[in-house]
């Protein structure tokens, strides 16, 4: 069955949210009752997922993806959205199901727990989430929306503290150098729990890509003996840039010196490698999706190509060229990636990831060259 593939929810009910709890044992209950000459209904649980919107249209996109979420990953969903409705202290709940069939008269159910808050009961969403945890469970909390973690301030402090992994997403970032600095210094400081940025996810194509064009059995010394990287990332794709080269940078022992940066289109980094200068440069393209489309290689010396240049083709499958030839002479699959399916890779990896950790560290230093 196809990620995603539900039958229908079991309705929404409204409710008081100091009875969630109650109202959530009642509906399996009913749920039960009715299922006599139906499917199956099997209740299940891996996790808590609590997911934060800062508003409803947010909402309405993640409602999908969390469905897609919990056919995997069956969770206790909590979707806290800020409304910033005129009814500022107004705190809404209601209660339901997400299911999904998983053979011939069964279904497997998720709780779906929402919480819709003013702007002056945002305060509470943080004791309402704590009171529904299932305690021996896992708590992973997604930060569902366009701004980086540490913008929601105590709310998200808060919301991070009851959780065992946090996992955002970097891509269309208004402000990608300011999101990249504070995030990289709230990670540095959080030590209870596992992070990741799905940009990051998004990203392993390219760093396997790279390996397999790098091979030393392939380009002998290419990798000690590089000059020069380009970059090109589409809008808002440049965090994504950053954490690669971040990574590139932290494998190969290069150290960054100094920024150029072109308004707008270009930035171009000097590192000081183990065998001399590296010059690094990202452009901006005009238009495409917020993430990396493609990056070149130089190095100097050995008596092969010098030159490898990797690109996205359309959004299943990366290019590897060398030299001046035209053709491409690896083609890499690169299999779809939606952003639930995304998550669902990234929700049981609940350790810290060193390599993450350690690629955001020098993207933050690249993105304080862009700040006043």
């Amino acid at each position: 069955m196809s990620l995603g593939e539900a039958v229908p929810r079991i309705a929404p009910r409204p409710v008081d949210v100091a009875a969630i709890e109650r109202e959530l044992a009642g509906l399996w209950r009913e749920t039960s009752s009715a299922s006599e000459g139906g499917p199956a209904i099997l209740r299940a649980c891996m996790s808590n997922l609590v997911v934060f919107c800062a508003d409803p249209e947010e909402a309405r996109s993640a409602e999908p993806e969390i469905a897609a979420v919990v056919e995997r990953h069956p969770s206790r969903v909590m979707l806290l959205v800020a409304q910033g409705t005129p009814r500022d202290d107004a705190l809404d709940a209601s209660v339901s199901a997400m299911c999904h069939l998983t053979g011939p008269g069964r279904a497997v159910c998720s709780e779906h727990v929402m919480v819709s808050a003013g702007r002056r009961a945002l305060a509470a969403l943080p004791s309402a989430v704590r009171g529904l945890l299932i305690g021996d469970l896992p708590t992973s909390l997604w930060w569902a929306t366009r701004e980086p973690p540490p913008a929601g301030g105590p709310l998200f402090g808060e919301l991070a503290g009851l959780a065992d992994q946090v996992i955002y997403d970097s891509a269309e970032w208004k402000d990608p150098a300011a999101g990249v600095v504070e995030t990289a210094r709230w990670v540095e400081e959080s030590a209870r729990a596992a992070v990741s940025d799905l940009a990051w996810r998004r990203l392993k194509p390219w760093r396997r890509a790279l390996g397999q064009a790098l091979d030393p059995e392939r380009l002998p010394g290419a990798l000690a003996a590089l000059e020069e990287l380009d970059l090109a990332h589409g809008p808002h794709g440049l965090p994504e840039a950053w954490l690669l080269v971040g990574w590139l940078a932290g494998r190969l022992g290069w150290r960054p010196r100094r920024a150029r940066v072109s308004p707008g289109s270009e930035i171009v980094w000097g590192f000081d490698g183990p065998a001399g200068p590296i010059r690094v440069t990202l452009r901006r393209l005009a238009e495409g999706p917020p993430a990396l489309r493609g990056l070149e290689l130089r190095w100097r010396g050995g008596g092969g190509p010098r030159r490898a240049r990797l690109e996205a083709r359309a959004a299943d499958r990366i290019s590897v060229s060398f030299g001046e030839a035209a053709a491409p002479e690896l083609v890499l699959p690169v299999p779809p990636a939606p952003r639930a399916e995304l998550l669902v890779r990234q929700l049981p990896k609940l350790g810290r990831d060193r390599s993450f950790r350690d690629a955001l560290a020098l993207a933050r230093r690249l993105a304080e060259a862009l700040l006043p």
